[in-house]
């Protein structure tokens, strides 16, 4: 199961795009969808792609409260049996979920609540990248995200996700604000993380 969400929080600015938080997690989860068909590599366990919404609190709400609904969503669908072409739950192996992975300063550290075997394998992969484990390196706290429903719900899950977006403390100074803009994007950033993630999902999947 892959997965990002669509979703930018509300009220931010006009016309307001989210390119980091959270186009960047749609890029690398279409890019996947195109490279991993084509290059035939699907001949292994089935890999589902889901692009959530609702994932950002509304307004003034907590996220424990309000966050994470269309993954909520999904999961309660995987739950009865596989409504709505979600997989019966009991189908699903592991979940990766991209979240703010565009930042031109790509720092991706094990996000603490995450399972730490499922990030080793993305750590590892980049390492066949470019011969190191760099943007996939260090430890940071646990982030409230679209993963957590998977996690609850008993299946293994990652979130591969740079929660210091811009200057100052985490969650940096971009982040839910006008400033998440294009220019603020790399695509350098987006090919590290989506060539180790086509390495680490043979890997997960086979």
């Amino acid at each position: 199961m892959v997965g990002a969400h669509h979703d930018t929080k509300d009220a931010v600015a006009p016309e307001f795009a989210g390119a980091n938080d959270g186009a960047s997690g749609v890029a690398v989860v279409l890019e996947l969808a195109r490279v991993l068909a084509a290059d035939g590599r699907l001949s292994g366990p089935s890999i589902r792609l889901a692009l959530f919404d609702a994932e950002e609190a509304r307004g003034e709400r907590p996220f424990a409260e309000d966050g994470a609904r269309g993954s909520r969503q999904y999961v309660s669908y995987a739950a009865s049996g596989g409504l709505q072409g979600s997989p019966r739950l009991q189908s699903i192996r592991a979940m990766v979920l991209f979240d703010l992975v565009g930042d031109c300063d790509l720092q991706l550290p094990y996000e603490a609540s995450s399972d730490p075997a499922l990030y080793a394998e993305f750590s590892k992969a980049a390492e066949t990248v470019d011969g190191s484990a760099a943007p996939f390196a260090g430890q940071a706290a646990g982030v409230m995200d679209d993963h957590l429903p998977f996690l609850e719900a008993g299946i293994p899950a990652v979130d591969l996700i740079d929660y210091t977006y811009g200057p100052g403390p985490s969650p940096g100074a971009y982040w839910h604000t006008a400033e998440d803009t294009l220019d603020k994007v790399c695509p350098e950033s987006l090919d590290a993380v989506g060539e180790a993630a086509v390495r680490a999902l043979e890997r997960v999947g086979g």
